[in-house]
């Protein structure tokens, strides 16, 4: 069903059901919003347009006699009054104070508390895919005959270690002029887009390289044939999905919910999948989520350094959520995520 079927009356109509909803979490009567609405209408013609929402979809009727409750569609559509325009948006008290002076993963870790603790819902940080960010500094280490610890770490201090096998003649000054090459070459690019190139550059151009520099691109295409780690997740907050009365008279939601939240890799793909948009996504009931998660909505937002995107920060919980404010505060979350991730002083 559209939304440009909607005349003005059944818009506000149903505006004020999904408000009343929102607060209550309880099925809203007409009476409830003849009090309220604008046009100051009667109670059977309030009746009347919110019938008509329940046969467009917008509105669902729990049990006989009971009052109204809004349906993913109508959610949505709500939603969709919010971003549209975006001058909701409004700036938020400035909190990068909050944050204190640590390295990326302390602003990251301290973001998805602030997230959790700001709603009263679940926190999710995901963390930046090691071959997504950018490369800084490398260091080899021989360690045994036919071994070398490779020590490296991206321009947000992400540490990686990897022991990769080492030809037995190569020794620690060579090791050295290697790590001293790919720095200089490669320092400032994606892990991902170094390993391109080192494929690139072992198969195309390999005779115009001496015999030091053909071991470097041998001992890097093994280093950064594929990925070193796959995306992580910060949760904060799980508990507070207990404080919702749409999950806690039914233990075995809650308890799909907690294992979903524990096992995190459901949700990483879907912050993946917002990863890959630009602005807010907002992920609402069945149609968007798995089926374990049907009860609960997702409200997403990139964050970035520079003009680079790292990873993506949200709220989930139920889809009687406070949109309104959610929204707001997951959007000023990423944006002061951003800012001091993009400090040229912060500290790695």
């Amino acid at each position: 069903m559209s939304d440009f079927q909607l005349d003005e009356r059944k818009k506000s109509v149903l505006l004020d059901v999904v408000n009343d909803y929102i607060q209550k979490a309880e099925p809203v009567g007409s009476r409830s919003i003849s009090k309220i609405h604008a046009e100051k209408l009667s109670p059977a013609t309030i009746r009347n347009v919110m019938s008509d929402l329940e046969d467009m979809g917008y509105l669902r009727q729990p049990h006989t006699s009971a009052g109204r409750v809004p349906t993913d569609q109508g959610y949505q559509f709500y939603v969709d009054q919010l971003l549209n325009p975006q001058n909701f948006l409004e700036e938020l008290e400035d909190q990068t104070c909050d944050y204190g002076n640590g390295n990326p993963q302390n602003v990251l870790e301290t973001a998805c508390s602030l997230l959790s603790k700001n709603t009263n819902q679940t926190g999710l940080v995901m963390l930046p895919a090691f071959s997504h960010t950018l490369f800084k500094h490398i260091e080899f280490i021989k360690v045994a005959s036919g071994q070398a610890l490779a020590v490296f770490y991206s321009d947000l201090g992400v540490l990686q270690n990897k022991i990769i096998p080492l030809e037995k003649e190569i020794t620690q000054e060579q090791l050295t002029s290697i790590s001293n090459y790919l720095n200089e070459e490669f320092s400032g690019k994606t892990i991902q887009s170094i390993s391109k190139e080192i494929l690139f550059r072992f198969k195309n151009e390999r005779d115009h390289y001496d015999q030091l520099m053909k071991k470097a691109l041998d001992l890097s295409t093994r280093l950064f044939a594929e990925d070193i780690e796959e995306s992580s997740l910060l949760v904060k907050g799980a508990l507070n999905l207990l404080d919702h009365p749409e999950f806690t008279g039914d233990l075995e939601k809650i308890k799909g919910l907690l294992i979903t939240l524990e096992e995190k890799s459901k949700l990483v793909k879907l912050l993946d999948r917002c990863l890959k948009h630009d602005g807010m996504t907002i992920l609402i009931g069945e149609a968007n989520l798995d089926e374990e998660m049907e009860g609960c909505s997702l409200i997403a937002q990139n964050y970035q350094m520079g003009e680079e995107k790292l990873g993506s920060l949200a709220i989930f919980g139920p889809k009687r959520m406070d949109y309104k404010k959610i929204i707001g505060i997951v959007n000023q979350t990423a944006k002061t995520v951003s800012t001091l991730l993009s400090k040229k002083d912060l500290e790695l």
